[in-house]
């Protein structure tokens, strides 16, 4: 990935014989050499960080604090905060921020990817930072929530390396890309976010199991979503996605189906008391499932740029979904 007769852009720029570069500074040489140096590292440090997406972390912490809430006893105290805190910088930050730096490292985009419009060139030795990255979220989570949860994300660890690294490139066979996605963001983050209630002192049981699959099935739903606008480049690349495989309105039809089954688990969960509760949450999915099947009926007539739209009002209805859920417990 790097440069023939360059070190990694991470660790410092240096010439073919292997000096550092010069720089036209006029504070002396050593001082040039480690200008340049300081200032191509922060440069290259800072595509890293965004290769991490931090666009997409409030939207995941959500989706974590989902699990938290709704591992909330009626009339429980306050939670502990350090556990919730390990728990979002383990799985929000490390694993995620991980997962989606060391995809890019194999991917190079050079087009739109969800959250980041203009993605930069990876830089040398990302790959292996960002699996550094996601095995300590593993530690942190196993060390700072409970060892439930470090072992969750340490399996995350390794849905993500057999995802994109080009060995296995999961990503390239269409049914194993939507079911590593199922399991890691939709099951895994709502089941993190559970164990880390408990972590806080919310109690210790998985009787919320239906949640867990309901929001697997919600994003199996959302998946194809992500791809649909990608298509050009990734058949230039040679991925065969799900969506390059499906087809737009083939892709747009099994996230349909696949948010049927997710209302159905979400709307036969016992943690829904009120008549009022299941009503909202009835009207949120039915906003989600009408969405997709307005898609479905244009997507033919749709460029990329509007199919990328459609993704991110997506997202809004998702949110509304959580909100249905959570907003009960909060009252």
């Amino acid at each position: 990935m790097c440069e023939r007769g360059h070190r990694s852009a991470l660790a410092g720029s240096t010439t073919a014989s292997g000096d550092p570069e010069r720089t036209g500074s006029h504070h002396g040489p050593g001082a040039y050499r480690y200008d340049r140096r300081t200032l191509k590292s922060v440069a290259a440090w800072t595509d890293a960080l965004r290769l991490t997406r931090p666009g997409q972390w409030p939207i995941l912490s959500a989706q974590l604090a989902v699990g938290v809430i709704l591992s909330r006893p009626s009339g429980a105290d306050a939670p502990a905060i350090l556990p919730l805190v390990a728990a979002w910088l383990g799985w929000v930050v490390l694993l995620n921020g991980g997962t989606l730096a060391f995809n890019s490292a194999y991917d190079r985009d050079t087009g739109p990817v969800a959250y980041l419009r203009r993605p930069p060139r990876p830089p040398g030795g990302l790959a292996q930072w960002s699996l550094a990255l996601m095995l300590t979220g593993a530690l942190v989570g196993w060390v700072g929530v409970d060892p439930r949860f470090g072992a969750i994300t340490l399996v995350c660890v390794g849905l993500s390396v057999l995802y994109s690294h080009p060995a296995t490139r999961w990503k390239s066979r269409p049914g194993l890309d939507l079911l590593v996605n199922m399991l890691g963001y939709g099951a895994g983050t709502t089941l993190a976010g559970l164990l880390a209630g408990f972590a806080a002192g919310w109690g210790d049981n998985l009787g919320n199991l239906r949640l867990v699959g309901g929001f697997a099935l919600l994003f199996g739903s959302f998946y194809p979503l992500t791809q649909i606008y990608q298509c050009a480049e990734d058949r230039a690349r040679g991925d065969r996605t799900l969506a390059t495989a499906l087809g737009q309105r083939g892709s747009l039809a099994l996230a349909l189906l696949l948010g049927l089954g997710a209302a159905g688990l979400l709307l036969t969960m016992p943690q829904l008391e009120a008549t009022a509760d299941r009503l909202v949450l009835i009207a949120a999915l039915t906003g989600w499932l009408l969405h997709l099947v307005f898609w479905w009926s244009q997507a033919p007539g749709w460029p990329d740029a509007r199919h990328e739209r459609g993704m991110y009002h997506a997202l809004v209805l998702w949110s509304l979904v959580d909100l249905a859920l959570v907003v009960p417990r909060l009252m």
